[in-house]
């Protein structure tokens, strides 16, 4: 355990000489004054309080309750399921109105080829009844939007009866801020971590860390566990730090603000196991980065647009896109579900992408257990 420890150590020794942890350390250090000194508790004339910024009017009678009411909403409608419930029925909807088109295409090409056609009067027979069924979903679609507004805000007014506009706003704060920590501080960490493995392995570095008595899943564990508590420590000061100032500046210690650590800290696991796994197999940092980035910023993108086609009419009428949907959820990992669960967990919503856990489990352990076994057998 001892030369455990001694790699974990060595990792965070190599970290703070390295341009790009000092950098993500400086948006810290910038981000979280910035985050506190900016709030005001404001008074409205009513005398209620809200929570607003320096940069508001003096006659703002309003504050960030407004963008919490959003956010909260979205967040339990995922929580009870009105989306895929939504989703379901307009892909329904959908599959009725593409057979009603070819149906009407085959009629009017026998209208105009075969008008005596027998066919034709049971042909428009049951186009009249899809017409019927159309008009009856589409009146059901209508009819669940308009119940699952009303639930929502039914259970939004039950279950925040007793939170103030305050409460309320320091809590949608502190979601965004949990939000840009998940994301931004990830893009930088992917430079970070990135050359942890490749220096590992290069020419003379490999063979001074071999030429010790210690374990192979010692040196390749330990530099995997020491960049992540390195980012885990520095993620954890800066969620402490703001939970403090924000805490002190309105007088709200909201904490379940600390629900979105754990799966930001899932998400920063599986990254960097992708990662190492490409560092160890192509051997160069520069790769190592640029793919990480390309998969976080652009494919992770595009799988988070892929899964919320059903809110994007134009993607949801192209069936290559529906399919390739539910295929993409079910092979790769989405950090765009999981920063969504972190933010919904500081508003005290349970989201649980399970599907998109189950699936970074996988890939978890297949790039953890593929990389260092070729790192256990390869002779550097």
């Amino acid at each position: 355990m001892s030369a455990l420890m001694a790699i974990i150590h060595d990792t965070w020794r190599q970290s703070k000489h390295q341009w790009v942890m000092i950098l993500l350390i400086a948006v810290v250090a910038i981000y979280v004054p910035i985050v506190v000194f900016i709030l005001e508790v404001r008074e409205a004339p009513d005398g209620s309080k809200f929570l607003g910024t320096v940069f508001m009017k003096e006659t703002a009678q309003n504050g960030m309750e407004g963008q919490w009411n959003g956010v909260y909403a979205k967040a339990l409608r995922k929580e009870m399921g009105y989306d895929d419930e939504i989703s379901d029925r307009s892909e329904k909807l959908n599959e009725m109105l593409d057979c009603m088109q070819d149906l009407d295409f085959e009629i009017k090409l026998l209208q105009r080829n075969e008008p005596d056609n027998p066919k034709l009067k049971s042909m428009m027979e049951e186009y009249r009844e899809l017409e019927r069924q159309r008009d009856k979903s589409s009146r059901d679609l209508f009819e669940l939007r308009k119940y699952i507004r009303e639930e929502v805000s039914r259970l939004t007014e039950m279950r925040t009866a007793d939170i103030s506009k305050l409460q309320k706003g320091v809590e949608w704060w502190l979601a965004d801020s949990a939000t840009f920590l998940f994301s931004v501080s990830l893009i930088l960490y992917i430079f970070v971590c990135a050359g942890y493995i490749p220096n590992m392995i290069e020419s003379g570095s490999v063979d001074l860390v071999l030429s010790k008595p210690v374990r192979r899943w010692h040196i390749y564990f330990g530099k995997y566990l020491g960049g992540l508590l390195l980012y885990s420590t520095v993620l954890l000061i800066a969620y402490l730090l703001i939970f403090i100032g924000v805490g002190v500046k309105t007088g709200v210690w909201h904490w379940a603000f600390f629900g979105a650590l754990p799966m930001t800290l899932f998400s920063l696991a599986l990254l960097y196991a992708l990662i190492a796994w490409v560092g160890l197999w192509t051997r160069s940092t520069l790769m190592s980065a640029i793919l990480g980035l390309v998969y976080y910023v652009i494919i992770d993108s595009a799988i988070g647009w892929l899964g919320d086609s059903g809110s994007l009419p134009f993607l949801n009428d192209i069936p290559a896109i529906k399919e390739m949907a539910e295929i993409v959820k079910f092979i790769f990992p989405s950090f765009v579900w999981l920063r969504e669960s972190a933010t919904a967990a500081v508003l005290s919503v349970n989201v649980f992408p399970w599907k998109h856990v189950i699936v970074g489990l996988v890939w978890l352990v297949v790039c953890l257990g593929t990389s260092y076994n070729r790192f256990r057998i390869n002779d550097y």
